[in-house]
């Protein structure tokens, strides 16, 4: 039987990233099998075969990075706004101001416009794609169809207007005479999928990422079935200040995550952002921009052994109404933790050894809180192996 490669093995082994391997399965490149935990595996075939290769692999574009600008989570971009066109235009709209016009392609407000697209590394269809649930999200593709008889979200733009909770973004008729304080989920009750549909936007349709999850309501989204995580938001809470990590807490049901966005900072990630291109390593980029608040969260996913922090899951917090590049997001998305072994720490993470022992020294104190499945034993296992690197 082939041998299964975890992703960080197998991109050591290639010598390309986890991203880029994520990025391959995604175009078909790469034969990966799903683990009953929906974790990414690469037969040892698979590797083998793109070994023989040498470094010839296919689609791979320069690995440079494809920032415009300065590496600075603080930098909006320049401004850049052009008149409207009197006749009827399909806009995508950042609350009331119109950002670009879909039906020409043209920029309207480049301070707003979502960061991808400004940087040139999505185009408007790619970006929208970021924001959709992923195919396995049974839950989504379930209110779909109960909503409006098809899962295509092409043929169901118009009655949602692409809205969702994570930002402000949202699509409109130039001639519709129709404010964001009317359609915006953060304001309205949401349709929580037992009810009929009758109009309006359905956030919890709108939720990026491979993860069963919906909105409850316009403050909390469950994530189906997912207790372990819960267990990298204690360790978060015991180790670093409050507002560096999302609120979370346990229901019967799975994970409630408290939602850190609103009408005014919305979340954009960094696959979103354009702050990095396709082969970049998202952690290390997120360390030049922020430094030891993204250490910790790496050093938190060590302890926990998560074995999936990528540009997807790693974001800024924007303000809605001038587009300024805030803070890093708080820390989300622990799906997959407890993985036998956890992902190393990039290299310049190790300037900042003395905050890095600081953390493990702290973890080994807080680690009486996780006594279930020998997970103290692994917390305090993790952080000596930290405390020996740095």
């Amino acid at each position: 039987m082939d041998k299964l490669i975890r992703l960080s093995e197998a991109a050591k082994r290639l010598g390309v990233t986890t991203q880029t391997l994520r990025t391959w399965d995604s175009k078909g490149i790469i034969k990966v099998v799903r683990t009953p935990g929906n974790q990414r595996r690469i037969p040892e075939s698979e590797v083998l075969r793109l070994s023989n290769n040498g470094n010839n692999y296919p689609s791979q574009r320069n690995t440079a990075s494809t920032v415009s600008e300065p590496k600075h989570a603080y930098m909006p971009a320049a401004s850049n706004i052009q008149p409207l066109e009197t006749e009827t235009d399909l806009l995508l709209m950042c609350k009331d101001t119109p950002v670009y016009s879909i039906s020409s392609g043209r920029i309207l407000n480049d301070k707003l416009l979502p960061g991808a697209m400004l940087r040139g590394t999505l185009d408007f269809d790619k970006w929208m794609q970021t924001r959709y649930s992923a195919g396995s999200n049974a839950t989504a593709r379930r209110l779909m169809l109960r909503a409006f008889g098809t899962d295509n979200h092409g043929n169901i733009l118009k009655a949602t207007r692409a809205l969702s909770l994570s930002d402000c973004y949202w699509l409109k008729e130039l001639d519709e005479n129709v404010l964001f304080d009317e359609v915006t989920p953060y304001i309205h009750e949401q349709w929580n999928g037992t009810d009929k549909f009758t109009g309006g936007s359905i956030a919890t349709l709108f939720v990026n990422g491979a993860a069963t999850k919906r909105w409850l309501d316009s403050k909390t989204l469950l994530k189906e079935r997912s207790f372990n995580e819960h267990d990298a938001f204690r360790l978060c809470a015991a180790l670093v200040p409050e507002e560096y990590a999302a609120r979370a807490h346990l229901s019967d049901k799975g994970l409630c995550l408290m939602n850190f966005t609103s009408s005014d900072y919305f979340l954009e990630s960094f696959e979103q952002s354009g702050y990095i291109g396709e082969f970049d390593d998202a952690r290390t980029v997120a360390i030049d921009l922020f430094k030891e608040r993204a250490v910790a969260l790496f050093v938190i996913d060590y302890l926990v052994e998560s074995d999936d922090r990528h540009w997807g899951n790693i974001g800024f917090i924007r303000d809605a109404n001038t587009g300024e590049y805030v803070s890093m997001a708080p820390y989300f998305d622990f799906d997959w933790i407890w993985a036998d072994w956890p992902v190393a720490l990039p290299n310049n993470a190790f300037q900042f050894k003395d905050y890095i022992i600081q953390l493990c020294q702290k973890a080994k104190e807080s680690a009486g809180l996780f006594t279930p499945n020998g997970r103290k034993e692994t917390i305090i296992k993790r952080a000596d192996e930290l405390i020996s690197l740095a």
